[in-house]
């Protein structure tokens, strides 16, 4: 079968390798789509990430073998299902667990697809088909479905935050995840979101998902608007983005007793300052978000699957795996959303 292998971002190369075998209570998938996630690009241009490295988790795939006593688990599943599956499966017993640190449990961050979402066949164990496997029973939604992973960590995310009803929320950074974050503001909160960007096509999008008001902050004054639509501040700021200039950008834009949420970590810069005078006479709350669990990944995957959430339009080209580099270097120019490859033509006529 066909496997992505990454050893360096210009030395990423498609090899030949054996089909997983199935065991008692495990599926075996062969992927129609997966889509190009933010942290798989991280760990490419990483020089801190020791290759080659697991690469894909946003999968839809079409069940093709499953193994002795599959049928047995709670989420049956069967052979010629088109199922949407996703990576991490905490403990559920651990410290981290019981204080709902699910994504720094050690089973979370030990449990993965075999051999990765970039592969032509992947094997799912029993737990997986337990918690992590939904069945699409619509070919039509597949292309939305697939956005189930990622949707799950940005609700997690703001299932964390105190937000109330018509909230003023501003999302820096308006590629996918921004966008996401967006919709799942207006859906759940009705809030009042800024969305801030330098890219004029991004802001365009952020709007058509519900921005109430978009800044360039390449080119605009992001105080005085920000001060003409809510002259307290913002009550959250979701960072989508984490550099010095957007942690600034962040600070300036809150209003005291506000919440501040890192969604990605920064990419080169490790440390950025902080005022703690600031942090502390504002009692500003800054805190992370980190993937997801399979509470969220299940709420997500029926608010795409019943079209609440439509991201679809989000997907900026579907590429054979051969063209992998093609892709990456689409997101890498910031010119893309969502990039999805497949491996075999012929399972494009499920979507």
């Amino acid at each position: 079968m066909k496997t992505l292998v990454c050893y360096s971002k210009e030395n990423i190369k498609i090899k030949n390798t054996n089909i997983p075998v199935v065991g008692r209570d495990e599926v075996l998938i062969r992927t129609i789509l997966c889509g190009l996630c933010g942290s798989d690009i991280a760990k490419i241009i990483s020089p801190d990430i020791k290759k080659p490295v697991k690469l894909g988790h946003e999968v839809v795939g079409v069940v093709e073998k499953i193994g002795p006593g599959g049928n047995e688990t709670e989420n049956v599943i069967k052979k010629g299902d088109i199922v949407v599956v996703s990576h991490h499966i905490p403990c559920y017993s651990c410290i981290y667990c019981d204080h709902g640190n699910y994504s720094m449990c050690r089973h979370f961050k030990e449990t993965n697809l075999d051999p990765q979402g970039f592969s032509e066949y992947i094997r799912l164990s029993g737990e997986h088909i337990k918690y992590n496997t939904f069945v699409v029973e619509d070919n039509k939604n597949i292309k939305n479905v697939i956005f189930t992973e990622p949707t799950a960590c940005c609700l997690r995310a703001v299932k964390k935050i105190d937000i109330k009803e018509n909230d003023n929320i501003m999302v820096v950074g308006c590629g996918t995840i921004g966008i996401i974050f967006i919709s799942l503001f207006k859906l759940l909160y009705n809030a009042k979101v800024i969305a801030i960007d330098i890219n004029s096509n991004k802001l365009k999008y952020a709007k058509k998902f519900g921005a109430d008001l978009t800044i360039n902050s390449k080119r605009e004054d992001i105080g005085g608007k920000i001060s003409k639509f809510s002259s307290s501040g913002v009550d959250v700021v979701e960072l989508t983005v984490t550099t010095k200039q957007t942690a600034e950008m962040a600070m300036n834009s809150v209003r005291p007793g506000g919440y501040i949420q890192i969604f990605a970590g920064p990419s080169t810069q490790q440390e950025i300052s902080i005022n703690f005078e600031h942090l502390y006479k504002k009692e500003l709350t800054i805190f992370s978000s980190y993937s997801t669990t399979p509470e969220e990944l299940k709420e997500s995957f029926y608010f795409l699957k019943d079209y609440n959430l439509d991201f679809s339009s989000l997907i900026s080209g579907i590429l054979p795996i051969e063209q992998f580099k093609k892709g990456l270097d689409l997101a890498l120019s910031q010119k893309a959303f969502k990039i999805l490859y497949y491996f075999d033509k012929s399972l494009i006529k499920y979507i």
